[in-house]
């Protein structure tokens, strides 16, 4: 039954399509595609979010009124797919359903029996060819009223939700181009507790979906050489994976390296007891010296960004900049889940000499370091109260380390960043409840070193990292990434 509320059709909550996600992956099809997408927009839920994901067809891919996103070099399935799936999430999606073009659905509502399942993970299933040749190469495990399950999977429509996503990650890279990166994340899917069955459909879906594959009644995109190529080197790989328990996640965004700079000009810098100067050719240098990686200003009252750089706008805080610059790093880091290695570096007086990002070991945190220890005058005269003297004293011998260069994987300068800001806020909030009756501290050397230390020996620093600190011919630039003062 239908029902209309002052003239708007009603869909009721359950059935809604505003959480449903649908991303259709293409390759030099395009009579394939444009067949696809008329029945598609015949039975398209209610608001769902409706895509087209163009992996490098010549000539381009085109669809009147659809979103395309297009990959402008071929990369291949596992990269279509997992695109697909960064889309969808990245569109607040809760329900993916990702096809092939070379199927579609055939049945108002098809959607629905997928949605309203329990399980995470589901795939539209033929069991052999429909004409007079057959694969034999599945068989029937189980089957009851509402669900089917298989012995393997075929690929050309697989729903997800996004709780499966978020658990294991998406197609693993490892598959290269494709061919065996369906059924490896269904396994991980079932491996990790999620899926009832790793490889089912919902019962009758035959009446729901048409492929065109399982009636022999299109050629293939991928050619018959290529696709053989791709079983035998993936192959192995899965039947490693198959029996072993394997439920390793698998990043499904296109991973970016990044190095971020701050320039916070909204307060005064308390070296200088003025504001810096709001000037990008104060970063000129930095930003023309970054290879291998996005180059980003976080930055409260900039209007311009450097040459090479791009900017985001944050807000102008009442706090200290030298600490204010971790909690809009954490901030931005926190935003930014497609950032594989980061570093966090000055930008007035930093230079990148060479890339790191081949040698940088997950794990591994790299800092800057001083030729001096924490026994410095500057340090003691700088950093006020009981937790930075114990800190001093505790540390007085070691090597001090330089909060102006900090590099690692994404999750570990997050966190780092988290435990300066932690600190910062624990000490302030002793200074309010009189707990803590020293001035405030405005610099982050102190807390920088302390955060360090709480990582042990995962922490890296020296000739490596960055030239001698203020040497001003940058001893040791042969074999350092960064040149610093």
């Amino acid at each position: 039954m239908q029902v209309t509320i002052d003239g708007v059709p009603y869909v009721s909550a359950c059935n809604s399509g505003s959480q449903i996600g649908i991303a259709i992956t293409t390759h030099n099809r395009p009579a394939v595609l444009a067949k696809t997408i008329e029945q598609h927009l015949k039975y398209l839920p209610a608001g769902a979010k409706f895509i087209v994901i163009d992996d490098g067809s010549a000539p381009a891919a085109t669809a009147a009124g659809i979103e395309i996103i297009r990959h402008e070099k071929s990369l291949g399935i596992v990269a279509s797919k997992n695109r697909s799936i960064e889309a969808l999430i990245d569109a607040g999606c809760e329900h993916l359903f990702l096809w092939d073009d070379d199927a579609y659905p055939i049945s108002d509502n098809w959607h629905v029996p997928y949605v309203e399942s329990p399980e995470p993970h589901l795939a539209y299933q033929f069991l052999d060819l429909a004409g007079a040749q057959k694969l034999k190469d599945m068989a029937v495990l189980y089957r009851d009223e509402q669900h089917i399950a298989y012995t393997g999977q075929r690929g050309l429509m697989l729903y997800y939700h996004r709780s499966a996503i978020e658990k294991v990650g998406g197609f693993d890279p490892v598959y290269g181009r494709g061919m065996y990166e369906h059924p490896d994340l269904a396994l991980r899917i079932h491996n990790a507790g999620l899926s009832t069955w790793a490889f089912a459909d919902v019962t009758g879906s035959e009446k729901l979906i048409y492929s065109l594959d399982e009636h022999a009644a299109v050629e293939r995109s991928v050619p018959r050489p290529d696709r053989e190529a791709l079983v035998k080197r993936n192959v192995g790989i899965y039947n490693s994976r198959r029996d072993s328990g394997y439920t390793g996640f698998a990043p499904y965004r296109c991973e970016r390296d990044v190095v971020i700079t701050t320039l916070l000009t909204s307060q005064p810098d308390p070296q200088r007891a003025v504001p810096m100067k709001s000037d990008e050719s104060v970063l000129s240098a930095w930003s023309s010296s970054i290879r291998g990686a996005d180059a980003v200003v976080l930055a409260d009252q900039l209007s311009v960004a450097p040459a090479g750089a791009s900017l985001v706008m944050v807000p102008a805080v009442q706090m200290s900049p030298y600490f204010a610059r971790w909690v809009h790093i954490y901030q931005h880091l926190r935003a930014h889940p497609e950032y594989r290695f980061v570093w966090c570096t000055d930008g007035t007086d930093v230079e990148m000499l060479r890339e790191p990002w081949a040698d940088m070991v997950p794990g591994k945190i790299y800092v800057g370091s001083e030729h001096k220890t924490y026994a410095d005058g500057w340090m003691k005269a700088n950093h006020h109260g009981r937790a930075y003297g114990e800190f001093i004293d505790q540390h007085r011998d070691d090597p001090l380390l330089n909060a102006g260069l900090l590099g690692g994987s994404r999750a570990d300068v997050m966190e780092f960043a988290h435990r300066i800001v932690r600190l910062h806020y624990r000490i302030e909030s002793q200074r309010f409840w009189k707990m803590e009756t020293a001035p405030a501290t405005a610099v982050d050397m102190g807390a920088f070193g302390m955060a360090a230390k709480s990582f042990g020996d995962r922490i890296v620093t020296g000739p490596k990292i960055h030239t001698v600190f203020k040497s001003d011919d940058g001893m040791g630039k042969e074999f350092a990434w960064w040149k610093h003062k």
